[in-house]
């Protein structure tokens, strides 16, 4: 993921011992690396020295580090495998906001320290030694799917005593088993959360499939939350690049979607680098420049059977559909399959929720928590 060439390297040396008082100006010149105005990613590297981290193979110098709007950091709290959101508009250097998937207080550590509980979450880990049950942490993970749903490949869990961590309850995760009588949903695969109380930023409708952020407070094994916001790449303009893994594509590989919250679409213009276009797989780790949903650049882990790739399961369906129920869900075929639609369910060929009962369609999806979710559906070619 390094995006300084072999000729760049050379360009400074060079630069460095002089070229011997000759006049240079119309030698090819080495490339220059250019970076994104903002990156959201994991730290690679932090060097309190120099007062820089590298962020998806780019160094930046740290202006300022974050939690939300009120809470500061700085460069002594950084570690390796944090999640973060870099912004270069400030001449004074980066900023960075740190990008946790949970914050909470450790419940709960095994006997071996590999699993443990935060939030109402069993994840796994290796936790280190001098973290014990009731210190505050923040966990940094990916998404991953596992038989009890669509979790966390936890990246990172740093132990804070800042006090503008301690009391705090954040987690993320895909939004399920909503229901809106009793304002109540699951996050991610465990997370239990009452959202009666709660602010939904933007008044977003809530729906199942979602990525969402909640904030708020456990209350046993209750998450009572204050917040609610639905995260989605949507808003993002150029000069942007997201780190994550593919959540699911196309069998044409003409679009997929980011880390369970966003999909963009691949088209003649999209680059690729340290992979092709046929490595663009469920569960590879990805970087992503895009522009108005289009995929600009597209730049692969070079481990392309890596740690999410085996826990990934698509499926691909023809037949007639049944009417979708209140549940979002419809059957398909002589073998009456399930398949359930959420947020994320794209509709071709004037197909929608309420028309679909008794075409004959092609469905695409993933299966998570054992359910078959559509990603496409369209009219079966004739």
């Amino acid at each position: 993921m390094k995006k300084i060439t072999l000729a760049t390297l050379i360009g400074l040396v060079l630069t460095g011992c002089g070229g011997g008082g000759g006049d240079d100006s119309t030698a090819p010149q080495p490339p220059v690396e250019t970076k994104p105005q903002a990156v959201q990613g994991t730290i690679n590297a932090v060097n309190v020295g120099a007062n820089t981290i590298e962020v998806n193979g780019h160094s930046y110098n740290v202006a300022s580090v974050a939690y939300g709007t009120d809470t500061q950091f700085t460069i002594n709290d950084l570690q390796q495998d944090m999640m973060v959101a870099v912004f270069t508009s400030s001449k004074a250097g980066a900023l960075v906001q740190l990008e946790p998937t949970m914050v909470g207080m450790i419940t709960s550590i095994s006997s071996d320290r590999l699993t443990f509980v935060v939030n109402g979450a069993t994840l796994t880990f290796s936790i280190d030694q001098n973290i014990d049950v009731g210190d505050w942490v923040m966990v940094s993970s990916l998404p991953q799917a596992t038989d009890a749903g669509l979790g966390y490949k936890v990246l990172s869990v740093v132990k804070f005593e800042h006090e503008g961590i301690v009391g705090q309850y954040e987690v993320e995760g895909r939004l399920s088993a909503l229901d809106p009588n009793v304002k109540s949903f699951v996050l991610g695969a465990a997370t239990n959360v009452d959202y009666s109380g709660a602010v939904i930023e933007d008044n977003a409708k809530l729906q199942n499939g979602q990525w969402v952020e909640v904030k708020g407070q456990m209350s046993g094994n209750t998450f009572n939350a204050a917040e609610v916001e639905v995260e989605t790449y949507d808003d993002f303009d150029n000069d942007n690049e997201i780190e994550g893994v593919v959540t699911w594509v196309s069998r044409d590989k003409s679009q997929f979607e980011l880390n369970a919250r966003g999909r963009f679409m691949v088209t003649g213009v999209t680059r690729f680098e340290d992979g092709t276009k046929a490595n663009l797989n469920v569960g590879v780790r990805i970087e992503v420049t895009a522009l108005n949903g289009i995929a600009r650049e597209i730049e692969f882990e070079n481990d392309f059977d890596g740690d999410f790739g085996d826990s990934w399961h698509e499926f691909e369906y023809k037949g007639i559909a049944s009417s979708v129920d209140s549940e979002g869900m419809f059957t398909i075929g002589l073998n009456q399959r399930k398949i359930y639609i959420d947020a994320y369910t794209e509709f071709d060929d004037g197909l929608n929720k309420d028309n679909i009962g008794g075409f004959r369609v092609e469905v695409e999806g993933v299966i998570i928590n054992g359910k078959n979710v559509a990603r496409e559906i369209e009219r079966e070619d004739d």
